[in-house]
């Protein structure tokens, strides 16, 4: 959870904006319909977020329907997929107990992007599965900001050309971005008004004082097209549908110019939710006698061996060549790779070493240490745990 917010306030509020936006709408109705989600909230953002929950919950649906047992691949059966699931998408229709929860963590995800940008994007980019970014993600990304758009944007527009990048790279972009852009990010007080309309919104109580101080100044389509295959218009506090064509099997949302001045607005409708985000590691001094060292000195010279004295035949043996990682590592080591590499998660080690042993080269497996883990894990590459994992890595590959 972001550090600048009072964690139960932000809370509260959400719980409490929700409970009034939910129960206005519902005193004089029983479900509200994908159209009426879209004009729900003042907070255009808001509303997207839970038409993005909703979508991922439409998706994972269709999912679960497959069987072993049938073609789902088979021309036929794709067009009967796409014509039901598209009718499914018309015909919105969700009660009050379930949309409230929805429409207060819409709350929440809305009101750290404006306050703390950052973090939003950050949290989102390191939840990604296998800590890789796709560009199918990072165009989604995009459709569905509104608030600080130009920042997934633009890291959509860096990907150009490649299908995917670890996170760790996505990261270094965003640092960038915010670097050369951050004054283009959107001011927070301009929505307070809006939010305030249903529940009184005081940055004071909802941010920890120190951030306070340095938050800177429709027409349903046909049954044969996907609810979300549509254009929206956003007004501030509405929007309209409008039907547009697509050939693929995805719903999209695409946001028009509107008077309100927040420019065009693109919607994919396959937001993963925000996630916890993979807590540091507990990097205690490790035991081990030997020195930290830079592993970009691992790659000793012959100059530098020749140099150092006659090799033990102990030295002989650690540096033997093995033809596996996982059966290389002692019980010991593998105990301190998992407290102190791998937050204490046997299954993150056992994946990541898997990984590993299946990497064609050293330098894929190095590649995957120092722009993967060492990013997802927070990890020291200094660090003797960290040297010692490669030094084994240089003899599987040796």
């Amino acid at each position: 959870m972001s550090n600048k917010f009072n964690a139960s306030s932000l809370s509260e509020y959400c719980k409490s904006y929700a409970r009034k936006v939910a129960g206005e709408f519902f005193a004089h109705h029983t479900v509200i319909s994908g159209q009426e989600l879209l004009k729900l909230s003042a907070v255009s953002q808001v509303n997207l977020f839970v038409i993005s929950a909703l979508s991922e919950k439409w998706r994972s649906d269709a999912e679960r329907f497959r069987s072993p047992y049938f073609d789902f691949e088979h021309p036929d059966v794709r067009q009967a997929m796409q014509v039901f699931m598209n009718t499914v998408s018309q015909h919105i229709s969700v009660r009050r107990e379930h949309l409230e929860p929805l429409l207060a963590e819409a709350t929440r995800r809305t009101l750290v992007l404006l306050y703390d940008p950052r973090y939003y994007f950050d949290d989102m980019l390191r939840n990604q599965s296998d800590f890789s970014l796709s560009a199918e993600t990072a165009h989604q990304l995009t459709r569905y900001t509104q608030i600080n758009k130009f920042v997934p944007a633009a890291i959509e527009e860096r990907m150009k050309g490649k299908s995917s990048v670890y996170v760790n790279q996505a990261l270094n972009w965003l640092d960038e971005i915010l670097m050369q852009r951050g004054r283009e990010l959107e001011k927070p007080d301009k929505y307070i008004p809006l939010f305030s309309e249903k529940v009184l919104l005081d940055p004071g109580v909802l941010l920890r004082k120190a951030s306070y101080e340095t938050v800177p100044p429709p027409t349903l389509s046909t049954p044969n097209k996907s609810f979300f295959d549509t254009e929206i218009e956003t007004a501030v506090p509405s929007a309209q549908l409008v039907a547009t064509p697509t050939s693929e099997f995805e719903p999209v949302i695409n946001e028009a110019p509107s008077s309100s001045g927040t420019g065009g607005r693109t919607l994919f409708l396959d937001d993963s939710g925000p996630a916890a985000e993979p807590s540091s590691p507990s990097m205690q001094p490790s035991q081990m006698p030997t020195p930290s060292t830079d592993v970009s000195t691992l790659e000793a010279t012959p100059q530098a061996e020749e140099t150092a004295g006659p090799v033990t035949i102990g030295e002989t043996f650690y540096r033997a060549p093995i033809e596996s990682i996982s059966k290389s590592i002692s019980l010991n080591q593998k105990f301190m790779f998992i407290n102190q590499l791998f937050n204490g998660s046997a299954a993150s080690y056992n994946e990541a070493i898997e990984d590993l042993d299946h990497a064609t080269s050293y330098e894929q497996a190095r590649d995957l240490v120092t722009n993967r883990y060492s990013a997802q894990y927070s990890w020291d590459m200094k660090s003797d745990e960290v040297n010692m994992l490669i030094d084994i890595l240089k003899r599987r590959f040796a």
